[in-house]
């Protein structure tokens, strides 16, 4: 039987690029249109110019830190948009302009010595209207700039009176980068602008649901915001819809004392039910990626609602209404009581009746904040990435991602009643509140454990640290030892919520295989930080490592032991075994031709920071379909097939994967590698 041409061609050309059977996911952003070229010209002209005075004006000021990002900002929105090609309309290269010419204005004011709020255009003579303003601060991540939106309330006249402040997330748009979201932000108020109110629109890193690098915006967006404007702590509310939605969700979970109310708005709560998975999934979810989903889904963290005012909405007929739907079921079976607004009728939007009812309840909540201190909490947490509420902060887990409980209450004579589970470290910190107002000695029941405290602090408020061995006892001295702890608890993603630089190796590694895949992985991590969150690209070669960036930084290293000169220096103290001829995890080894480790691990030569081998985040483009799939995809360290398929879901077959326990350790149950 004679086959076909074309299929025999077909068949030959899938052997010769594997990669076509790897499926085709969206790109995020998305490519733009072509713009005209000399209206290109024109703009890099522009930009090239305005970035050369801002540079110049930087060398003689003495606050540029004060000033550089607000005007920055503007300009690198559009020259991200012409590197990358996100221009989506015509009208934007418009919007560009209006927005360099927005830039020469505020470099102008500088010199006048106008900043803050006045910098940004706020107007004292316009206080009969919302005004609307776009800033910028720069990411401790990366270094960049990134923006944000504020709309001032009318009648605030820059003040000492401290205001509420909602934090409002904004909804999915691939093709809502920096020049739309900026545009947006200068044109349209939004959603809510409650009376007497300073709404915070953070940019969030473009589209991730406010999720890793997303979240640490948010955070670092609000602090700057105190820098220039008199904000109530007591008064901060977070808030979305959409996209927007889902990231309240977790803020509202993960860190419920930070906020004096949530509002959640048609946000999804997990993966795998949203995504329509629970029958069948596109990839094995084994333990280890279920206890990852642990970071960011919602409903494993629902209990922690009882320390948050929480008012959800849903439109009666969006398909969204499922997720805030589990979560109130979730929350009555716990005895947690939560206001549930359901728009009668609606899609996915907010209706005018709703939209009342919800500010009315905000603004009652605002008029009776929690006082200081609080006297009863009830926090669970996954990992140390979330640790605190309150006066309490959790330092120490018998094992990640399973359930952790503290439960902490100052009775009414004056004593601590605290209950533990899951945990071996926590501390209480009254400064905020300076509880208690004399200096009493305190009774602390822990688990049933009485102990009387002294309070030798310089500082008002009870601080104390208690640690658990057979019994809980107060830390006398500081434990050096190496164990997971806040902001050093994995998994791999993790490296990238902070500060963190690219080591590229200076030499080529034992195998081609293994150097090919090392170039295009590092290739594809600097590319994905770049454009997917709006990032800059801060590499060093491992011969130019400083120890001020060792100090300073996560070392994200590719490289082999041998390639990478950093990676070499430290190889005998890191957990994996690599030769040329063999890699060893545990008692677990593989062809060293075949595979490669990515792994997260306190940096040996500073463990106040991680060194990161051979990953960038990762997920990949198989997430770029969904934010519920920007997620964890692999723990602290994985074994990949460097011969394997691209997916776009992992860099390379998952040999083996796992977590390494509480001390950094391997377990001494490994899980099973793959046939």
């Amino acid at each position: 039987m004679t086959r076909p041409v074309n299929l025999i061609a077909f068949c030959l050309l899938i052997l010769l690029c594997p990669d076509t059977l790897a499926e085709e996911f969206k790109r995020l952003p998305p490519d733009g249109t072509t713009i005209d070229p000399t209206v290109r010209a024109t703009l890099e002209s522009r930009v090239q110019d305005i970035q050369h005075r801002i540079g110049n004006l930087a060398t003689t000021s003495s606050d540029t830190d004060d000033w550089q990002p607000d005007v920055e900002v503007l300009v690198r929105a559009v020259r991200l948009a012409l590197k990358q090609n996100l221009f989506y309309r015509q009208t934007e290269t418009k919007i560009a302009s209006s927005l360099l010419d927005e830039s020469e204005r505020r470099l102008a004011a500088v010199q006048q010595g106008e900043r803050r709020l006045k910098l940004l255009g706020f107007r004292k003579e316009n206080l009969d209207k919302p005004q609307l303003l776009v800033g910028g601060f720069r990411s401790n991540i990366d270094n960049s700039v990134q923006p944000y939106g504020l709309v001032i309330p009318i009648g605030y006249e820059g003040t000492d009176t401290p205001h509420r402040t909602d934090v409002w997330l904004h909804g999915r748009g691939d093709t809502k980068t920096e020049i739309p979201f900026l545009h947006e932000r200068m044109t349209r108020a939004g959603r809510y602008t409650p009376a007497n109110t300073i709404v915070l629109h953070p940019f969030g890193r473009h589209c991730n649901a406010f999720k890793f690098a997303g979240e640490t915006d948010v955070y670092e967006s609000l602090a700057h915001l105190k820098t220039i404007a008199v904000v109530d702590d007591q008064r901060i509310s977070i808030r979305g819809f959409s996209m927007g939605g889902a990231g309240c969700w977790h803020f509202a979970v993960h860190d419920p004392a930070q906020w004096y109310a949530a509002n959640p708005g048609a946000g999804f709560v997990d993966t795998i039910v949203y995504q329509g998975w629970s029958e069948k999934t596109p990839y094995p979810i084994d333990t280890t990626r279920q206890q990852l989903m642990n970071w960011y889904d919602v409903l494993p963290w629902v209990s922690n609602l009882i320390n948050i005012r929480t008012i959800p909405y849903s439109g009666e007929k969006d398909k969204q209404k499922q997720a805030a739907d589990r979560v109130i079921a979730r929350t009555k079976t716990l005895g947690i009581e939560i206001p549930y607004i359901i728009g009668k009728n609606m899609g996915h939007r907010i209706d005018d009746e709703s939209s009342k009812i919800i500010e009315a309840k905000l603004t009652n909540w605002a008029k009776h904040p929690a006082g200081l201190p609080q006297t009863k909490l009830d926090f669970t947490t996954y990992t140390l990435r979330y640790n605190k509420i309150g006066w309490l902060t959790i330092s120490g887990l018998e094992s990640h991602w399973k359930p952790s409980r503290i439960q902490g209450q100052i009775q009414e004579d004056g004593s601590l009643m605290i209950k533990t589970s899951g945990i071996t470290q926590f501390e209480i910190d009254f400064r905020d509140s300076a509880w208690p107002k004399n200096d009493q000695r305190v009774k602390a029941e822990i688990d049933g454990q009485v102990l009387h405290l002294d309070d030798w602090g310089k500082a008002a408020g009870m601080q104390c640290d208690f640690v658990k061995a057979d019994t809980w006892k107060v830390v006398e001295k500081i434990d050096s030892t190496l164990k997971k702890r806040p902001g050093l608890q994995g998994p791999i993603d993790d490296a990238f919520c902070s500060k963190f630089l690219f080591v590229a190796p200076s030499r080529p590694a034992q195998h081609g295989t293994t150097q090919r895949w090392i170039n295009n992985e590092f290739k594809y991590a600097k590319e994905r930080w770049s454009r997917l969150m709006r990032g800059d690209v801060n590499v060093v070669l491992d011969t130019e490592l400083t120890e001020e960036q060792i100090k300073n930084n996560h070392l994200v290293c590719f490289g082999d032991f041998n390639s990478n000169q950093y990676l070499r220096s430290i190889a005998a103290r890191l957990p994996i075994r690599w030769t040329k001829d063999t890699l060893e995890v545990g008692d677990q080894k593989f062809e060293s031709a075949k595979c490669v480790p990515a792994f997260c691990y306190p940096n040996p030569r500073n463990p106040e920071r991680y060194v990161v081998v051979n990953s960038g985040m990762t997920y990949r483009e198989f997430s770029n379909v969904s934010n519920s799939r920007q997620i964890p995809m692999l723990p602290d360290w994985a074994i990949l097939g460097i011969d394997s398929q691209n997916d776009g879901i992992f860099a390379g077959e998952v040999v083996a994967q796992g977590f390494f326990d509480e001390t950094w350790s391997l377990p001494d149950e490994q899980p099973a590698r793959k046939p």
